[in-house]
């Protein structure tokens, strides 16, 4: 910790740019960055978020190198950036750190490789519910800010299907949302309309708390 430094998150910051180089591993406490695919024509789409359970810079245990995607912040909060040089000795000098690290990869990768399939076979609606109750989770709260044009450029919807989505969730009794505050209001039923992808997900990064013990 004292070769590290704690800093806030500011909702809208950057930490990298798609193909910038990898300085620090960041480590997320509160809040939830989101790992985005930039387009030429500037659309964008979510290719996955990092939470609390995770870090940003997953590329330095790759051996270093360029950021995979734009690494925006999606809800404030803080995190922790612990340079290279530390995280590399940290990794060679603990085992405990290293098959922990490792084992968050192999998460992450079952998360990424599901969104593919997910933004491509399922609906707005589903995608929508998944993704609340995925930042739900990594904030461990059921309420969080969370606009309804963040979530249209964040999912690459229209702000119209979001905000008609969202709609339709609140008379559901899903969630209460109101200039941006959303509170998640009956899980159950969010899950019910959200696609399978949320439950292989989840039991992905379960399965590695499980294993080391993590709440």
């Amino acid at each position: 910790m004292e070769h590290s430094d704690q800093r806030e998150l500011k909702a809208g910051e950057v930490i990298y740019e798609d193909g910038e180089e990898v300085t620090h591993a960041v480590f997320p406490e509160q809040g939830v960055v989101a790992i985005m695919a930039e387009m030429r024509d500037g659309r964008s789409v979510h290719q996955a978020s990092v939470g609390r359970e995770g870090f940003v810079g997953y590329a330095i245990v790759l051996g270093g190198g360029a950021a995979m995607g734009r690494s925006v912040v999606l809800v404030p909060g803080s995190a922790t950036w612990v340079p290279i040089a530390t995280f590399d000795q940290a990794l060679l000098r603990f085992v405990s750190v290293r098959e922990a690290i490792l084992r968050y990869g192999q998460a992450h990768t079952i998360e990424l490789m599901q969104l593919v399939a997910c933004n491509s076979l399922h609906t707005a609606d589903q995608r929508l519910s998944r993704w609340l109750l995925q930042t739900s989770d990594r904030m461990d709260a059921p309420s969080f800010y969370m606009t309804q044009e963040i979530m249209a450029k964040t999912l690459g919807l229209r702000r119209a299907t979001v905000n008609m989505i969202c709609s339709e969730l609140m008379e559901a009794g899903a969630i209460d949302y109101s200039r941006g505050n959303l509170t998640i209001t009956d899980s159950a039923v969010l899950e019910a309309r959200a696609c399978e992808c949320y439950g292989r997900i989840r039991l992905a990064y379960a399965s590695r708390h499980q294993q080391y013990g993590m709440p």
